[in-house]
């Protein structure tokens, strides 16, 4: 069953961006083999960590699915709870039968590379402006990129204690640099913020135990360097969004019409959502009442008909409170928080072999929490997916390391 495991979380990892609904591979077999805990009821000794976690995700797949029946929401929006229950016992399996470390960082590693070159061909071959890989559109790629970049860049200290270590830095350094190229060339703005966010967290942790001054001044350099590089290229994406950003800006400080730019539009997004939810504060008014308001406001001219077809908010936290009200927005805080809170208690008080999995505990956490400020990121399966199944796969083996030290 080890072998099993270790395999299926290579398989989630190398091909969730690199082929359409590539996670799926590695999810549904686990979910599969979660199934054999009926009969063979291994002793799983959970602590109360352990249920503080369960019970997240549990209680954010019941809040979201009542709070869907009650506004008879359409069926296919229980996909996305949905997958935070499913990965519930994906927890008790990976408790149970942990899945070996070089299978979790490999298959990142590869599925990071894999991903941006997809990308990359799809960017000098097919000569598409924004490159997507194997996912719906290019924000989610290039948030999933940078994700996995970031990620891997906490396995340097794993990496380091490996008989093989230099093939296996090499490894991760190459996967991190991939995970954020592909997220550059995607051109989703919003991804970008996590760099200097998610690298200072590590930073900080790494100086607890090096040098401080040599560990932050090296990665103030590396993002300086990194940042230089890829807006200097030819057809730079970081340069071309990042104009047109501050353009799109300049035009809403002088008041002009933004209907037509990607800032105007999420502005204006943001601006309705806010106003529609303080008329129904506790429970929203469900993903079919917002989009029949944005109907009625739009025939009122209250609200342009650029953005009367978008689902969403383009912002997580608005999203909630628009469709599901104070309640979801708390079970929304509580699955981002809760699961934050014990992977940084473990980098405060466990041993050095569980800390890579700590810090990139923390980092996906904080990854999602940033994502979620320009785009729905938990509205597509690829978003629920990407932040609940990490999530158990790198406590699982947190509490692995745990145990054995």
């Amino acid at each position: 069953m080890l072998g099993l495991t270790s395999i299926c979380i290579f398989l989630f990892s190398a091909l969730s961006l690199a082929v359409t609904s590539g996670y799926s591979f590695g999810a549904l077999p686990l979910l599969l083999a979660s199934t054999c805990l009926l009969w063979k009821r291994p002793r799983l000794n959970l602590q109360r960590q352990d249920y503080l976690l369960l019970g997240t995700l549990l209680l954010y797949f019941f809040v979201f699915t009542a709070n869907m029946l009650y506004h008879a929401d359409p069926t296919r929006e229980l996909d996305i709870p949905l997958r935070a229950l499913l990965a519930a016992p994906v927890l008790l399996l990976l408790l149970a039968y942990p899945p070996r470390p070089a299978a979790w960082w490999s298959g990142v590693a590869i599925g990071a590379i894999a991903s941006a070159a997809l990308a990359f061909w799809q960017l000098i071959v097919l000569h598409l402006e924004r490159p997507q890989a194997a996912t719906s559109n290019a924000i989610h790629y290039g948030n999933a990129s940078m994700l996995l970049g970031m990620l891997l860049l906490c396995g340097l200290g794993w990496a380091r204690e490996q008989r093989n270590r230099t093939t296996w830095t090499l490894l991760i350094l190459a996967g991190t640099l991939a995970g954020v190229l592909g997220s550059i060339v995607s051109g989703s703005r919003g991804g970008w913020l996590v760099l200097p966010v998610c690298t200072g967290i590590i930073a900080l942790h790494h100086a607890k135990t090096h040098d401080k001054r040599y560990i932050i001044g090296a990665v103030i350099v590396i993002i300086i360097t990194l940042g230089s590089l890829t807006y200097a290229l030819p057809n730079s994406q970081i340069r071309k969004r990042m104009d047109i950003a501050v353009n799109e800006m300049q035009d809403f400080e002088y008041g002009a019409d933004l209907k037509w730019s990607s800032v105007g539009q999420r502005l204006e997004m943001w601006r309705t959502a806010l106003l529609m939810s303080s008329e129904h504060v506790w429970m929203g008014i469900g993903r079919t009442g917002y989009l029949e308001e944005k109907r009625i406001m739009v025939a009122e001219g209250k609200m342009s008909d650029v953005i009367s077809n978008y689902t969403n908010a383009h912002n997580d936290y608005l999203d909630t409170l628009v469709k599901r009200g104070i309640t979801g927005l708390l079970a929304l805080l509580l699955l981002f928080l809760a699961p934050l809170a014990l992977f940084a208690r473990a980098l405060r008080h466990s041993a050095s072999p569980a800390q890579p999995y700590a810090l990139a505990g923390v980092v996906l956490c904080t990854c999602y929490m940033i994502f979620g400020l320009t785009t729905s990121s938990l509205t597509l399966n690829i978003g629920i997916i990407m932040l609940v199944f990490p999530m158990v796969i790198l406590w699982s083996m947190l509490r692995h390391q745990e145990r054995t030290t």
